[in-house]
């Protein structure tokens, strides 16, 4: 019978294998401490703000099964300005402030929550309420025309009559929120629901819609429609492309008037 060949490794391949282990062992702990490194600076560049998951009505109290938790970029601090936001590190204090403190105001599904919610609606004058680069106008309505009990702070879509021979009524805009019916605001709406009179609804707009909707009011026939829609239904059918309906900015490009009233 043939002798076995001898296969010892080389002297030193050992310890040369062994090394190689150590080796790969430590640059696996230095990229894993790489990542950790990584992600804590970007949990500590983020900051954390909360949106609704249902709509409250004025007298909710707030839960935390109400809202969900949304991280931000630090860098987009300053656009929430008023908002209850939590800074990386300190839990969710500011949010455990507010549970179980009643709403003012109808605060709507995957709107964030923003101190004013919980504001006495007395301690603020109108014009503060409007958003920042927006403006606050009114359209002329038939109070008795008005679906159900109107109150600020409802969902609506909005549409009118032009001139065209036969009935031509066009949407204007889709689901906008009521912002004001006559003299009563969002910030004065509290629990009751009782119908007021009034004779026009406000609306927050861009400052080049306002200018639009100017124009739009010198058009129409009678008085602005308004469908109340529900506060959870966010499509836009008859305006796929939101804002003002561009078969109503064509009659404006046309220059075409209601007759005198």
């Amino acid at each position: 019978m043939a002798a076995t060949p001898n296969t010892q490794a080389p002297p030193g391949s050992n310890r040369l294998i062994i090394i190689a282990a150590v080796v790969a062992v430590a640059a696996v702990i230095v990229v894993n401490l790489y990542v950790a490194m990584i992600k804590r600076n970007i949990a500590e560049d983020r900051f954390t703000v909360y949106r609704l998951t249902t709509t409250l009505q004025p007298g909710d109290k707030l839960s935390e099964k109400d809202v969900e938790a949304v991280p931000m970029p630090k860098n987009y601090s300053k656009s929430f300005e008023g908002f209850v936001v939590e800074e990386s590190g300190r839990g969710n204090a500011s949010l455990t402030a507010y549970i179980g403190t009643p709403i003012e105001k109808i605060a709507k599904r995957n709107q964030f929550l923003v101190f004013d919610m919980f504001n006495n609606p007395n301690d603020t004058e109108l014009d503060t309420r409007i958003d920042p680069n927006m403006r606050l106008i009114a359209l002329p309505v038939n109070a008795r025309t008005l679906p159900g009990s109107l109150v600020p702070g409802m969902s609506v879509d909005i549409e009118a009559q032009f001139p065209g021979g036969v009935v031509n009524i066009l949407p204007i805009l889709e689901n906008v929120e009521v912002f004001a019916v006559g003299t009563r605001s969002i910030a004065d709406e509290e629990t009751r629901r009782g119908r007021d009179r009034f004779d026009n609804i406000s609306i927050q707009v861009t400052p080049e819609e306002a200018t639009l909707l100017a124009k739009i009011k010198k058009m129409v026939i009678g008085d602005f429609e308004i469908q109340l829609r529900n506060p959870n239904d966010n499509t836009t059918p008859k305006i796929p492309e939101g804002g003002i309906n561009p078969q109503v900015l064509r009659l404006i490009d046309r220059g075409v008037v209601a007759p005198e009233r």
